[in-house]
């Protein structure tokens, strides 16, 4: 009997060995097929064997999604609020229901040095600076995490604001802003992903028009910072953010989606420098220049609906406002969380010279000095430490 036991358990085993590689290779074999433009393209656009091979197995393995939805039931009926995550170690579902990637602390102080440098160099051609830290999504007084759990990304934030003070460069910290006014932080980010909403993207378009106003002495009308300038249109559960995506919308659900636009007449043009058939080149008023509708009304949830106003960080972009009341040329340097407030800000002066480190080509120093913006903006948020996004003179 133990003998015929054995041979059971072994017999046993083994066909479970080969009904698993039976599958990874049918999931395999159909990733191949669904990707094969992909993985056997001679564009140069599809990057290298490396990249398009990542592509396909990581961002469009067959059945992925499903795989993921059976992860994060499992875990939620089991009380989990820590997912394992390849990219990001883990990621954190916090006591309101709220996702967070897991930050890492990073030393503040040479990106500070950076920062500092640029606004000296800016200050030898008297062109004003100032640095804009966008709000963390960890909220004091609203942000429970599960035991044991430490996130960096306010440690770095406020790391950040302390050595650019002792560095003498002008900024707004908004997470002290919005702290002081009172705004409710169930709001201030999409639930699912680590961005602002849109809303809060515009309460800071207002902030920051009245602080340059003040500080800075311009002259930019406010009164296009009033809601009720503005359009507003709600899609209800249409949103699964950047985290939501690598977890599945059964781990926090799916987000509302609020998109702005102005309620006045608009007139624009939106172009890369760079004459290039891959990159944007449009016109005409605030939807058309800014808005990519495909994104913003795809009935995909996991559509970056974020990403409404201008699809892409793009490396470089120039903003003309044809129906500017002022001349006012401004420079945004930028990581994603400008994407709805550049948009916003661009109502309100004649040129935006729109940047972002990760695909701008030379050195952002020796572009902005001799292009002499009437003032340079750096809107930056506690996740954007990195070498790539402050190597201002590559």
């Amino acid at each position: 009997m133990k003998k015929i036991s054995r041979i059971t358990k072994t017999l046993s085993t083994a066909l479970t060995a080969v009904v698993l590689l039976a599958f990874i290779c049918a999931v395999g074999v159909l990733t191949v097929s669904k990707n094969r433009e992909t993985l056997f393209s001679s564009s140069p656009d599809a990057g290298g064997v490396k990249e398009r091979i990542v592509v396909s197995f990581d961002d469009n393995l067959v059945g992925f999604d499903r795989f993921k939805s059976v992860y994060s039931t499992a875990q939620r009926l089991l009380g989990t609020s820590v997912y394992d995550d390849a990219g990001y170690t883990y990621l954190i579902r916090d006591s309101e229901n709220n996702l967070h990637f897991n930050t890492i602390h990073a030393d503040a102080a040479p990106y500070a040095d950076a920062v500092a440098e640029l606004n000296e160099a800016l200050a030898a051609k008297d062109i004003p600076f100032l640095y804009i830290q966008a709000p963390t999504k960890e909220i004091e007084g609203y942000t429970k995490y599960p035991m044991g759990i430490k996130y960096a990304t306010v440690e770095n934030a406020e790391d950040m604001v302390y050595e650019l003070g002792l560095r003498g460069v002008d900024m707004i910290d908004l997470s002290t802003v919005f702290a002081e006014n009172g705004t409710d932080p169930a709001g201030m980010f999409y639930r699912t992903d680590h961005h602002w909403t849109t809303e809060t993207a515009f309460s800071a378009f207002g902030y920051v028009v009245s602080y340059l106003n003040k500080n800075f002495g311009l002259s930019l009308n406010n009164e296009l910072c009033n809601p009720e300038k503005w359009l507003t249109e709600t899609q209800n559960e249409v949103f699964l953010g950047s985290i939501g995506r690598r977890i599945g919308k059964e781990a926090a659900g799916l987000d509302d989606y609020t998109f702005l636009e102005p309620n006045f007449e608009t007139s624009y043009e939106v172009y890369y420098p760079k004459v290039s058939e891959i990159y944007p080149n449009w016109a005409g008023d605030f939807r058309a220049a800014f808005v990519r509708e495909g994104v913003l009304y795809s009935e995909d949830v996991n559509a970056n609906r974020y990403a409404s106003y201008f699809e892409y960080d793009f490396g470089h972009l120039i903003i003309k406002n044809r129906l500017a009341d002022n001349n006012l040329r401004v420079a945004i340097v930028k990581d994603s969380f400008a994407l709805p407030l550049t948009a916003f800000f661009s109502t309100v002066v004649s040129e935006i010279d729109m940047i972002d480190l990760r695909e701008f080509e030379g050195s952002v120093t020796e572009h902005l000095t001799k292009s002499a913006p009437d003032i340079v903006l750096m809107l930056y948020s506690g996740g954007s430490f990195s070498d790539v996004m402050y190597e201002f003179d590559k």
